[in-house]
């Protein structure tokens, strides 16, 4: 498996794979995704942040699929990380964090986690960083690496 830059021509399979892991960051099973979460998934969001200078982004590819993706936001803060169900538990979002960490501008890192990925955090270093916050039946915790 590959690790690269993401281009444009990855954002529909970027979009597919967030969208595809929406039941672990939703608080209930078969809810729909809240609009402004929505909005932010749309095809032309993704590719305004692949070409945007504030977000380094990354994908992991298997057999030409994307199988997982890292976006890190103005070099500090983790944006996205999210790993296909079938290529969970087996060291690939590690990898991509120390790949996209190695080219980042920072040493200290904030992130929004899922309830789902606290502990895969925790196990990169990351501290909670305050109490799980809810917003219209998402709820993430924040956590923070210190440099």
């Amino acid at each position: 498996m590959d690790i690269r830059s993401a281009t444009n021509n990855d954002a529909q399979g970027i979009q597919i794979l967030i969208k595809s892991l929406s039941h672990f960051y939703l608080d209930g099973k078969n809810k729909a995704l809240p609009r402004w979460l929505d909005s932010s998934l749309k095809l032309d969001e993704v590719i305004a942040r692949i070409n945007s200078p504030q977000f380094e982004n990354y994908v992991c590819e298997s057999d030409g699929e994307i199988v997982a993706y890292l976006s890190i936001k103005e070099g500090a803060h983790l944006y996205h990380l999210f790993v296909d169900e079938q290529y969970q538990g087996q060291g690939l979002s590690r990898k991509l964090w120390e790949h996209g960490k190695k080219l980042a501008s920072s040493n200290a890192f904030t992130l929004r986690s899922s309830l789902f990925a606290v502990p895969v955090y925790k196990q990169f270093g990351f501290v909670e960083d305050g109490s799980v916050l809810k917003k219209d039946g998402v709820s993430f915790q924040p956590m923070v690496l210190a440099g």
